[in-house]
């Protein structure tokens, strides 16, 4: 599946359900001014969806999304009527899961790929201390978010077969034409990528959040929420099989539950 394809998947559950959501009647405990110029601090708790870019150069590829979180504090200050600035401290989670029948090792031969015994799955999670800012207009807000990276995780499994601890050598088939692989890539179990080599996240979110319970005391907020990451997940693969080295983004869909106290 090709990057542009899976971003405007992504586009159609973003939009599908906040049509939804904007059809959905509105929870209200008490009754409140029209005017809602509180400033409003709170924490929220979300579930991420994410898939891998990464193009292989193989076929036979297939893709599932990963399950990832998120949690922290938010605060909201209005701005006029119906427009506020947003921010968020939190500790975001995203991870993916492909499953790959062929691979590519070679960069000296272009679109190359050779059979392994069975499916490989691969999954990684990538754990960031993340700061974002958000433009809120009514119900719906567009921003940006920066991620340190905290922590981060990448495992092969096999299907069928075992991945022994040197390795397995997808070259071996190659035998009549040697020079091919002269780093000897392998695919090993662990390909967890070292602290220097995960790139910071920056991601830009566009969404909608939508009031559940509305009290002079605070907001309980539902909302869902789109994001595209712009630079590579991680700088170099190529040590690693499968190579993420190029194209390797993770959008992701969040829906998240937020708490907002009035002050």
């Amino acid at each position: 599946m090709k990057k542009g394809t899976i971003a405007f998947l992504f586009l159609l559950i973003v939009a599908l359900s906040m049509q939804a959501m904007a059809q959905t009647t509105i929870v209200v405990r008490d009754e409140v001014e029209e005017d809602d110029m509180f400033i409003k601090v709170g924490a929220l708790g979300a579930l991420t969806l994410a898939m891998n870019t990464t193009d292989y150069n193989v076929s036979r590829v297939s893709r599932t999304l990963g399950v990832g979180s998120h949690f922290g504090v938010k605060a909201s200050i209005p701005l006029g009527r119906k427009t506020r600035v947003v921010g968020e401290l939190s500790l975001h989670t995203l991870a993916f899961t492909d499953e790959n029948e062929r691979i590519s090792f070679s960069d000296a031969i272009e679109n190359h790929s050779t059979n392994i015994p069975g499916k490989l799955k691969t999954e990684g999670t990538f754990q960031y201390t993340m700061l974002s800012v958000f433009f809120q207009f009514s119900q719906f807000y567009i921003g940006v978010g920066y991620g340190l990276p905290a922590s981060s995780e990448m495992k092969n499994t096999g299907d069928g077969f075992t991945i022994p601890a040197e390795g397995i050598d997808p070259a071996a088939s190659w035998a009549d034409s040697p020079g091919l692989n002269p780093e000897g890539r392998r695919v090993f179990s662990d390909i967890t990528p070292a602290d220097d080599d995960v790139n910071a996240l920056l991601e830009l979110r566009i969404g909608g959040e939508f009031p559940v319970v509305k009290s002079r005391i605070g907001d309980l907020n539902f909302g869902i929420s789109m994001a595209y990451t712009f630079n590579n997940i991680i700088k170099d693969s190529r040590t690693f099989l499968p190579n993420y080295e190029d194209q390797f983004h993770l959008p992701n869909v969040m829906f998240h539950l937020a708490y907002l106290f009035n002050i």
